[in-house]
C-alpha cells in the first residue's frame, strides 16, 4: 500500500554560508519532477567533506538558500514526462553531477565532464538529499541491485566510485604495484585501500592516528605510516625501502607535495580530494626531474558505479557505513567532522528503507 506525496516537507537548509550553526530545519514545498527528472523519496544520504566546504562558502557559486547533500539513496516516488527505463517505486541512488545528456562525454556516462554546460553538483548547484525528497535527472540516477542495503548504496558513488576511477581509470593501477593513499582512514580512503588490495597492489596506507590506523588495516592495507604532521615520504623509503609506484592523495594541499617526494621515478600522482579547499604551490622541477604524472580525477561513470554495484552485490566489495544518524541531526555531524571525531564515511537516515518504500506514490 502506497501513500500519498504530501506537498510540503522537511529539509535541512542552509540560507547562507558560514558554521554548523547556518544549518536549520524548515517546511519547503515538495519539489516536482521535470520533464526527464525522477522525484526520489530520501531512505539516506551521506555526508562528505565537501557538505562540509559547500556550507562553509568555499564553493561560492553553490546556491542559496540550499540543501546540502549528493550521496542519496531512496525509493523513486514519481517520474517526470519521457523518462524511461525507471517507475515508482524502483530502489535507486543518485549520481554526483550532471550535464547537458547529449554530448559524448555525457552519453558515455561521464557526465562529470559534460562540454556543453557546467556540470551541475548536487546539493551545490541543485538541492540535494538532506530533506525527505529530492528531485534528479534520470541519466543521474542507477538502480540499486535487491542484494545491496539502500544504507550502502547511498555512498557508493562518492566511495567505492571515486576510488575505482581515480586508482583504475585514471591511475592504471596494475597488480604488484606500491600504491600509497593518504587520508586512508576516511570515506574515500578506506574505500579505495580495499579495491587497491582487490587489484593486487601492495598498499600503505597514510593516516594521522592509531584510530585511523585500524580503519586502514581493518579495510585491507599491508602497511600503515602513522603520522599527525603528515610527513610520510622519508618513513616510506626508511622503514618500508620503497617509493610508490602509484599515490592516490586524498588530503590535498597539506599532503601534495609530501606524496610528489613519495613517488618513484616515472610514478603517477592522482589528486582525488582537497580537504581544506586551500592551495598548494608546486615546483616544476618535481615533475620534470622525476617524470611524475600528476592527475586530476573527479566522479565517476554510470558504467562503473552499476559494476561496482554489482561487486558489492556479489560481496567482493562493500561500502562500508561507519555510522547511521537521524538527518535532523545533521548539524551534529557536521560538528562533529570538523573537530575531527569522525572517520570513515556517516550517513543520514531520512526514511530509511522501509519508510521511502511505503511513500511511493500510487
Amino acid at each position: 500500500m502506497t501513500t500519498p506525496t504530501p506537498t510540503q516537507m522537511h529539509a535541512i537548509r542552509l540560507e547562507d554560508f558560514g558554521g554548523p550553526e547556518v544549518l536549520h530545519s524548515a517546511t519547503v514545498p515538495v519539489p516536482q519532477p521535470d520533464s526527464g527528472w525522477i522525484r526520489i523519496r530520501v531512505a539516506y544520504c551521506g555526508v562528505c567533506r565537501h557538505d562540509l566546504l559547500t556550507r562553509a562558502g568555499r564553493f561560492p557559486r553553490a546556491i542559496h538558500p540550499l540543501t546540502l547533500g549528493h550521496q542519496v539513496s531512496g525509493v523513486i516516488d514519481a517520474v517526470g514526462d519521457g523518462v524511461e527505463g525507471f517507475a515508482a517505486g524502483d530502489r535507486v541512488m543518485s549520481m554526483i553531477f550532471s550535464g547537458c545528456g547529449t554530448c559524448d562525454n555525457c552519453i558515455g556516462g561521464n557526465q562529470s565532464l559534460c562540454t556543453v554546460v557546467t556540470p551541475k553538483f548536487l546539493g551545490e548547484d541543485l538541492d540535494g538529499g538532506y530533506a525527505e525528497y529530492v528531485v534528479i535527472p534520470a541519466s543521474t540516477t542507477v538502480h540499486v541491485p535487491a542484494e545491496v542495503s539502500l544504507t550502502s548504496a547511498a555512498i557508493v558513488t562518492c566511495t567505492l566510485g571515486t576510488a575505482w576511477h581515480a586508482l583504475v581509470t585514471r591511475g592504471a593501477l596494475r597488480a604488484g604495484q606500491d600504491v600509497v593513499i593518504t587520508g586512508a582512514s576516511g570515506g574515500v580512503g578506506m574505500h579505495a585501500v580495499q579495491i587497491a588490495a582487490s587489484q593486487g597492489a601492495r598498499v600503505i596506507a597514510i593516516t594521522s592516528s592509531e584510530s585511523g590506523a585500524r580503519v586502514a588495516h581493518d579495510a585491507g592495507a599491508h602497511d600503515v605510516i602513522v603520522d599527525p604532521e603528515r610527513k610520510f615520504a622519508r618513513r616510506l623509503k626508511d622503514d618500508l625501502g620503497l617509493k610508490a609506484d602509484l599515490v592516490l592523495e586524498v588530503v590535498g594541499a597539506p599532503t601534495l607535495r609530501e606524496s610528489l617526494h613519495a613517488v618513484k621515478p616515472g610514478g603517477t600522482v592522482v589528486v582525488v580530494g582537497n580537504v581544506e579547499g586551500a592551495e598548494v604551490s608546486i615546483p616544476p622541477a618535481y615533475l620534470i626531474l622525476k617524470e611524475i604524472a600528476l592527475l586530476g580525477t573527479k566522479s565517476c561513470t554510470n558504467q562503473e558505479l552499476e559494476a561496482l554495484l554489482a561487486e558489492v552485490a556479489a560481496g567482493r566489495l562493500s561500502a562500508d557505513v561507519t555510522e547511521v544518524v537521524e538527518y535532523t541531526r545533521a548539524r551534529e555531524v557536521h560538528e562533529k567532522m570538523e573537530a575531527g571525531g569522525s572517520q570513515g564515511r556517516i550517513v543520514l537516515e531520512v526514511a530509511g528503507e522501509q519508510g521511502a518504500a511505503a511513500h511511493t506514490s500510487a
